[in-house]
């Protein structure tokens, strides 16, 4: 299927739908709230993909033909779309990046992906990857690490997490150790297992937490809960739910907003955590009403699952559902004000989507791999506080997970704990103002194993303005990429001379940074590898120099991260070309996907 061209932003910010438009209870107060402490709210799809929204405000212009997003459409219009915010290629290394606020490399996080570095479907693989996690968990973020929720309650917050935790062993440990008063669902589990209750009982992969919210659907239920928020959906379907088991979605929902009722008094965190829109997808993990909906729907040119398309939307309505409770509840803390005019929400997804449901736009790449397509993600951040975020907006600051952290300690009036390293940026001066970019020059990713399908391999990159580099280690070489003019990663510049300098300066930032965050590296499987090396290389912590020496690797050893004085690259050396060929494997290639 031919790629789209994007529109520019300025074209983008004609895409508001006559629906967000109608949608008067979205309107932003700009009343200056009181408090110094603002409500936050942050809540995280799971695999949505960049352009999966029906708004184009977060992806220069290149929204979903097909699944409709309303709620979000009107956030992102009403508040600051970010074009170019990112995660890590899968949900536990985000979550726990979030969580901690460090990079994977920081041992205070330590988890690179879900499951381990070396999945059994790679066990001929070239490199060995390290152990991760923590206590012989490949995927659970330490206990011994003071997480933002943590923070925040030092500071006086009262903390809840809704759906999805994963990088926990248990549900008990969410609250005993990662600093949440509240825990709705979350537990070790990183995928529903299947999205509604069971004679009004979620499991066994959601934890009995959200059980009080899972009862059947009533009419007063859907009357109140879900005619009001439905966009184009049939009534008599919407009145067939009656009876019928709940959706985890709405279930969820319920349990954010029982949560806010009870603890207005005090400034509160909410981590809404969607399972939406992770796998399964298919006709039994779709709300019914919301189903026929998108069967009864032409096809986008694009996009046309219609199972996906109904958990799209039905988050949507959890985001609408969620709007309207700020709006119209009193906010205790403030006389005379709503709870939106003191809150802050932040939309954002986990990784980017899987394919083939998924909405990639030009991006290269899906889940689990480091192409724009598996890390750069929908964000949108809004609040009835004009002095919280710039409303109207759209910002193209480049974001991480890890700089949620110190936002929200920053926006909370938190102290920040300092036993531990941080790696983000207060992005509370970028809500408030659009015009402002972090102070930083680059961001990092680090992957020492394998996925699970094998497309992603041993790697080391940095964004730094336009450019992105990756480094591969199983055979030394270099990608550079112009994301200004080549978003979807097609044309690798590391090889041509009008960019050695621009490929040196990357490769010495990446090479500092692995070496200032201890970054372990992918051990030789078997074997002896042998790297001609003419400058520096990175491995077991240390930067070494060389003077065209030839480095013998041998099996169980770290291979390096190499940066040559030359840098740009030579074809890969005979040896590591036979070593490849005696485990069954060809020099390693990007997968490039051109059929989104």
């Amino acid at each position: 299927m031919p790629k789209r061209v994007p529109l520019t932003v300025t074209a983008a910010f004609q895409l508001v739908t006559a629906f967000a438009l109608a949608f008067a209870s979205l309107t932003v107060n700009t009343a200056r709230a009181q408090s110094v402490q603002p409500n936050i709210i942050f809540i995280m799809a799971d695999d949505m993909g960049w352009a999966d929204l029906s708004t184009g405000l977060t992806n220069y212009g290149d929204p979903s033909d097909f699944y409709e997003t309303p709620a979000l459409e009107t956030l992102a219009t009403q508040g600051m779309a970010f074009t170019n915010a990112y995660a890590t290629p899968t949900c536990a290394a985000t979550r726990a990046a979030i969580l901690s606020g460090a990079y994977a490399t920081r041992s205070t996080n330590n988890v690179y992906q879900v499951g381990s570095l070396n999945p059994a479907s790679q066990t001929n693989s070239m490199l060995v990857g390290p152990s991760q996690g923590t206590n012989g968990s490949n995927d659970k973020l330490s206990t011994a690490t003071i997480t933002h929720a943590e923070t925040l309650q030092a500071a006086g917050y009262t903390t809840a997490t809704v759906g999805k935790f994963h990088v926990a062993p248990n549900a008990n440990q969410i609250i005993s150790d990662h600093g949440f008063d509240e825990n709705f669902g979350g537990q070790q589990a990183g995928a529903p297992g299947s999205y509604h209750a069971n004679n009004g009982v979620f499991g066994p992969a959601i934890h009995s937490s959200l059980d009080p919210f899972a009862s059947n659907y009533t009419q007063d239920y859907v009357d109140n809960n879900i005619k009001p928020y439905a966009n184009g959906t049939d009534v008599a379907a919407i009145d067939a739910l009656v009876g019928t088991a709940k959706h985890v979605t709405d279930a969820s929902t319920d349990a954010a907003i029982d949560f806010m009722t009870r603890n207005a008094d005090d400034p509160f965190y909410l981590q809404y955590s969607a399972f939406a829109v992770h796998t399964p997808i298919d006709t039994a993990q779709a709300r019914a009403d919301l189903l026929d909906k998108y069967n009864n729907l032409s096809p986008g040119t694009e996009d046309s699952n219609a199972s996906y398309g109904a958990l799209v939307e039905g988050l949507d309505q959890g985001v609408a559902r969620l709007i309207d409770h700020l709006q119209t509840t009193a906010d205790p803390r403030n006389p005379g004000q709503t709870l939106d005019q003191n809150t802050l929400v932040i939309f954002y997804s986990d990784n980017g989507g899987l394919e083939p449901q998924t909405n990639l736009s030009v991006l290269s790449g899906q889940k689990g791999e480091l192409d724009e397509g598996g890390i750069r993600v929908p964000m949108i951040a809004w609040s009835g506080n004009s002095d919280l975020v710039d409303g109207g907006t759209v910002s193209d600051a480049v974001v991480m997970p890890t700089d949620f952290y110190t936002t929200f300690a920053s926006l909370g009036s938190a102290t920040l704990p300092t036993s531990q390293a941080f790696d983000g940026e207060d992005l509370s001066g970028v809500f408030a103002d659009s015009s402002v970019t972090p102070d930083r020059d680059n961001v990092y990713w680090h992957m020492p194993g394998y996925s699970q399908s094998g497309r992603q391999r041993p790697q080391s990159v940095t964004r730094s303005g336009d450019w992105k580099l990756l480094y591969n280690y199983e055979d030394q070489s270099y990608e550079l990429y112009n994301l200004a003019t080549d978003l979807g990663e097609t044309n690798n510049l590391a090889e041509d001379e009008a960019f050695a300098h621009i490929l040196a300066d990357l490769g010495g930032d990446l090479l500092q940074w692995l070496d200032d965050t201890d970054a372990p590296l992918a051990t030789l499987r078997s074997g002896l590898l042998e790297i001609m090396i003419d400058g520096q290389a990175y491995a077991n912590g240390v930067i070494t120099e060389y003077d065209q020496e030839i480095v013998t690797i041998a099996a169980g050893e770290e291979v390096p991260f190499v940066l040559n004085t030359n840098v740009i690259p030579e074809p890969a050396s005979a040896a590591c070309l036979s070593l490849l060929a005696g485990l069954g494997l060809s020099r390693p290639t990007r997968r490039r996907t051109s059929d989104h």
